[in-house]
């Protein structure tokens, strides 16, 4: 709790600037800890940018980013390191960054055959001979490490043995010091060395043998290649560098269904692949001439180089874990903190990339690049909510102390069906689902409606959320809610409940009787209900919840009147204290480490596709709110729960009865995961969460993304983290030439008439025939603009078009508003303008690398034939320029302007008809507003019905009006529409 409490002290001074008044601060602190500082969170960045007085930044500032860091990690430590960090590096007058992408997170694929072209291979008829490696390319451990597995032996052996394991098998192969030792020779130097009883030894040796072959799995897309081989009459055969013999290691690969007609194994002839000289013993046996030998293998020095060298057609198939990490950095950022906290979590996490890689196909691209919420699911959730299954299944004081695990709706939906599978692999007392929900049962956890409104103290919005939403909230289906509705003046259902409880409380006192009327009718329906789920029976009822302050156990103690124990994954001070009144239990699953903001992954991914329970029928059934939820969000959500069912399943046979050894004491490490790849890899790795949308009717009014729910806790290190910018679309130049049958159209906005001859340059050497659309606010300027950029001085201009606008909306709204007639007519459009950026000290710079970029001839031709190539393509435009990214990330410029900005992009959204939210991972556009695009991928930005009035008039600034919003909106409307919004750099930022 002292990281909380120093975490409040820092961000106190922020609070005054957030809040604004004294008596907004007043009125806003007295609503609870949580309401009052979860506002200077959400708004602090936005609001308080880093100052240029020493005094500010150092009382205010950096005192609120360190309060909310500490918050993010759940702990001082990491704030404290980075300060370090910090301070050394500018004490040896260095800049503090994070690691650079292309020093930890440049992971990419290593070339190698795939195994198609290897199955063509096996076909071919000069190939009579199969060999195949066994451990990594035919047959595959659930581990990130193979000595992983002695973890899991050692939950087995230690106790049924008096011994520890890992300390007598661990270093053995390497004390033993011999060259192709194999299995008895490494237990023999366990005898002599510790002493260690030759039954126990035999004993050990036996489990080891037997968990080895019960772990052991075929790699599916080598497995294709095994039964060819076989289908075809090859001769198959596997090569190893191992301890196990071939005896034994034929009878583990016939168990797996990969039957061999010789097994060479280095042990049994005192000869390795690793320097050639197995394979002659391979030859020699074989009597078959090299060439006639095809070996697959995942080591590239034993089974290619070495192969190649003795003449044998070899090909390299990298293992799974060289797919995930060529780069040993990514493997320690990802998983090394939950490893070393939990060592079980390699056997979890190794069947997530067996089962990711292991397929031949739908693998990604980079391990920590997150490409769909399967992969998600894969690396996070399915391994944590499959070893939560285990935990119930296993635990002795749950499945002896109760009858059944009732599991609460929504976010006990995902954890019952896995714990179902796994307790028919493991046994175990029955589960049960049923709905519940503070909307079910409040009506139990106070005398009065208004001792339980009282007790609330939290929106999402404070400012917004209003008596009627409230009432709304709480009173959903039932016929009170339309009598209070007309009951009330509409400025009353207008007032800002949070922020003015007492008075909408005594607004309501006026229907104080109906609404208790209300509230007897809730309980009687709900009790119906209950009285089915709970058997009355049982002495003590146990309810699985995420957490966290013990209500549902209140609740449900008041319905059934027996203690209602809890299983948790995390718990709140407050169900402590529950707990001790009560006489209530309640089991953690994870109880070391900060769990916010994962516990909003797990509460929407843990639910079924399905609206919330907001209170019972007559019959004592479930009254479910309506989900409107789109496709996607259905497709994601069934894809997530798919996901971790399959994982569960295929865990458990895997396993099979080491799987009840699993249970990780640790669990917790899980959240280093969700942690590295959410907080640490440098990807826009929470929009995988963009589908997801609940509605959160008790906190918010409309419903917003769980991408977008997670992004005021993540941490941002600059305004690019987390944003498109810093996880880019790039298209590298090819030097591929256009088709030239694209209808072109060009925009140029000419305020700056003394940039007409740096344009009039570029365009003469424009590649391809084009309509320039030319606009001023000058009009006597009209007739030399016609002059100007005549095709006298533009070879390739087909018509050149001059239209005088009101001098609004600086370049944006002469080309939103004066080009909308003229889209229809081409296939693809440019839009530039004489940009001088006075207020900078590098704006010709500037200009002549957008210029550079979009209208230099060469760079026009590989633009045109990007969009001939890919029809999927929206828009195009150069990365940020490299002064300006550094000039907006000192001052922490934030990339959705400013709040005002950020609520006209919204705006403009809805009145487009593409949703009104956006999130960091969508934050990707031209700094400087020039780009190519298809008219058809940004159709609304024409037709969405501005008006010139709208736009403010001059003088405007540097941000802060509809120009500036709309300077984002392009990339965002593209992909809205279905199409891609990428950039392409071909010429680099050079001083002007």
């Amino acid at each position: 709790m002292f990281h909380r409490y120093l975490a409040a002290a820092l961000l106190l001074p922020a609070s005054f600037a957030v809040h604004g008044s004294l008596r907004v601060w007043l009125k806003t602190i007295r609503m609870g800890k949580h309401a009052f500082f979860s506002q200077v969170i959400k708004k602090g960045s936005a609001r308080i940018r880093r100052p240029d007085s020493f005094a500010r930044a150092l009382l205010v500032y950096y005192p609120m980013k360190a309060g909310m860091e500490i918050l993010r990690a759940g702990s001082l430590l990491p704030v404290l390191k980075k300060a370090w960090r910090i301070t050394r590096l500018r004490l040896a007058g260095g800049v503090a960054t994070r690691p650079d992408l292309l020093d930890i997170w440049s992971d990419r694929r290593p070339p190698f055959v795939p195994p198609e072209h290897i199955l063509a291979m096996i076909r071919d008829p000069d190939v009579k001979t199969v060999s195949f490696d066994v451990f990594d390319t035919l047959l595959l451990r659930p581990a990130l490490h193979p000595k992983d597995i002695f973890y899991l032996l050692a939950r087995k052996v230690d106790a049924a043995h008096g011994v520890d394991f890992i300390k007598l098998r661990w270093n053995a192969e390497a004390e033993l010091g011999k060259a192709n030792a194999d299995i008895h020779h490494i237990y023999a130097h366990m005898v002599r060395r510790h002493k260690l009883a030759p039954a126990t030894a035999e004993a050990l040796l036996a489990e080891e043998i037997h968990c080895e072959t019960t772990l052991l799995s075929p790699r599916p897309d080598v497995e294709v290649l095994y039964r060819e081989a076989v289908r075809l009459g090859k001769r198959v055969i596997a090569v190893s560098d191992m301890y196990l013999p071939g005896t034994v290691l034929g009878d583990i690969l016939k168990k797996k269904g990969c039957g061999m007609d010789a097994v060479y194994v280095s042990c049994d002839h005192d000869a390795r692949k690793s320097d050639g000289a197995l394979y002659d013993v391979v030859l020699s046996n074989e009597k078959t001439l090299p060439s006639e030998i095809l070996h697959v293998g995942d080591n590239y020095q034993s089974d290619y180089v070495q192969a190649v060298q003795k003449k044998i057609s070899a090909v390299w198939l990298p293992s799974i874990q060289t797919l995930c990490f060529s780069n040993e950095a990514v493997r320690e950022t990802l998983f090394g903190k939950a490893v070393r906290r939990e060592p079980l979590w390699s056997i979890f996490l190794g069947l997530s990339l067996n089962r990711l890689y292991g397929g031949g196909c739908r693998t990604p691209e980079h391990i920590a690049e997150l490409k769909d919420i399967r992969q998600f699911a894969e690396l996070t959730l399915a391994p944590l909510v499959t070893a939560f299954g285990l935990f119930l299944a296993t635990d002795r004081d749950i499945q002896q102390a109760y009858k059944t695990i009732h599991f609460a709706s929504r976010d006990g939906w995902l954890p019952h069906k896995v714990y179902s599978l796994v307790r028919d692999c493991l046994g175990g007392v029955p589960g049960v689902y049923f709905h519940a929900g503070r909307r079910a049962y409040y009506p139990f956890l106070h005398d009065t409606f208004f001792d339980f409104a009282a007790s609330l103290s939290q929106a999402a919005n404070m400012e917004t959320y209003t008596l009627q939403d409230f009432l709304e909230a709480w009173f959903k289906d039932e016929d009170l809610l339309d009598r209070l509705g007309k009951g009330l003046s509409p400025a009353e259902a207008a007032l800002p409940f949070f922020l003015r409880k007492v008075e909408c409380l005594r607004i309501l006192r006026r229907f104080e009787k109906e609404i208790a009327d209300c509230m007897r009718a809730k309980r009687t329906r709900a009790q119906a209900y209950y009285d089915r789920i709970f058997d009355p029976s049982e002495k003590r009822h146990l309810v699985f919840d995420l957490g966290y302050s013990g209500s549902i156990g209140k609740a449900l103690a008041a319905v059934t009147g027996k203690p209602v124990d809890k299983i948790y994954f995390w718990e709140e001070p407050e169900n402590r204290t529950l707990d001790r009144t009560s006489g209530s239990t309640t089991r953690l699953f994870m109880n070391d480490g900060a769990y916010v903001p994962y516990h909003l992954v797990l509460e929407e991914l843990f639910s079924p596709c399905e609206g919330g329970v907001t209170g019972f029928d007559a019959q004592g059934n479930p009254v479910l709110e309506n989900l409107t939820g789109s496709h996607a969000h259905e497709a994601d959500l069934a894809a997530a729960h798919a996901t971790c069912l399959k994982y569960a399943g295929q865990f458990c046979a895997i396993l099979g009865e080491y799987a009840q050894y699993a249970v990780p004491h640790a669990p917790g490490a899980a959240m280093d995961v969700f942690r590295a790849l959410l907080n640490d890899a440098p990807f826009c790795n929470a929009g995988v969460f963009k589908n997801i949308v609940f509605p959160d009717p008790v906190y918010r009014r409309s419903a917003n993304s769980l991408e977008k729910k997670l992004e005021i806790h993540l941490p941002c290190p600059t305004v690019f983290s987390g944003t498109g910018f810093n996880n880019p679309r790039k298209i590298f130049a090819s030097r591929s030439r256009p088709r030239g049958d694209c209808r072109i159209g060009m925009h140029l906005h000419l305020y700056h008439a003394a940039v007409a001859h740096e344009i009039v340059r570029y365009l003469q050497d424009f590649p391809v025939p084009f309509d320039l659309h030319i606009t001023i606010t000058d009009a006597s300027f009209a007739a030399t603009a016609r002059n100007l950029f005549s095709r006298a001085f533009l070879p390739l201009v087909r018509e050149v078009r001059v239209l005088t606008v009101p001098n609004r909306g600086r370049d944006v709204a002469p080309w939103v508003l004066g080009m909308r007639p003229y889209q229809a007519g081409y296939d693809l459009f440019c839009h530039i303008h004489s940009k001088e950026s006075a207020h900078i000290g590098f704006g010709d710079e500037w200009r002549a690398y957008l210029f550079d970029n979009l209208i230099r001839s060469d760079s026009v031709a590989e633009i045109i034939s990007s969009f001939e190539n890919d029809p999927g393509l929206g828009c195009l435009f150069p990365d940020i320029h490299p002064k300006v990214r550094q000039v907006m990330t000192g001052v922490g410029a934030p990339l959705y302007g400013s709040e005002h900005e950020y609520a006209v992009i919204c705006d403009m959204l809805r009145r487009m008809e593409l949703g009104g939210e956006i999130c960091r991972s969508e934050l990707f556009f031209s700094v400087g507003t020039m780009l190519w695009y298809r008219p058809h991928a940004l159709r609304q930005l024409f037709t969405c019905e501005l008006h010139i009035e709208e736009f403010a008039a001059e003088p405007i600034g540097v941000g802060g009006t509809l120009a500036h919003a709309l300077e984002r909106l392009p990339a965002l409307i593209a992909v809205r529409n279905g199409y891609a919004a990428k950039s392409l750099t071909r010429h680099a930022a050079f001083p002007a």
